[in-house]
């Protein structure tokens, strides 16, 4: 069995990330607006820096994924210049569950797995490809979706699955 995991996320976003791109996004805009209206050579520079941060940060986020190890002993999440460790002797429950995310003309698969401590939870979420899955298992192919892979993990180390 192994005792080591490590999966990559990389269309994961946390609600802190959303909170961060949806408040930039207004300001800029809100911003953008009054430059329009009252000129000044500091406020366009400033506007620049601001914009010029954002889209830096943006490419980041957007270019490292997220990784989260695990282990027997503990449960590690990065994220961009973040770490979270969770020991697994502090895990209250973990739950797995798949949902869709819709927009305007499409829809989107996607799992999420929680991790349950006495006073926090963490959420994975990751997109899966289902004509991906499908036509691997039509072609007698080993599927793998690496979020399930994590909780399979999890349920053993922390003995809720024999």
């Amino acid at each position: 069995m192994d005792s080591k995991i490590e999966i990559s996320l990389k269309s994961h976003l946390s609600y802190i990330n959303k909170a961060i791109t949806y408040t930039a996004l207004f300001v800029l805009f809100i911003w953008f607006i009054f430059l329009c209206s009252f000129f000044s050579v500091g406020s366009l520079i400033g506007f620049l820096i601001v914009l010029g941060a954002f889209i830096l940060y943006q490419y980041f986020l957007n270019k490292r994924p997220t990784v989260v190890t695990a282990d027997s002993e503990k449960l590690i999440y990065k994220q961009l210049f973040s770490s979270t460790e969770i020991l697994l002797t502090d895990i209250d429950r973990i739950s797995c569950e798949p949902y869709f995310v819709n927009g305007r003309y499409s829809a989107e698969q996607r799992i999420r797995v929680t991790v349950y401590t006495l006073d926090d939870e963490l959420e994975l979420s990751d997109h899966v490809d289902t004509n991906m899955v499908l036509n691997d298992k039509l072609e007698e192919k080993e599927t793998d979706i690496p979020l399930i892979r994590l909780y399979r993990f999890l349920m053993k180390q922390t003995g809720r699955m024999e």
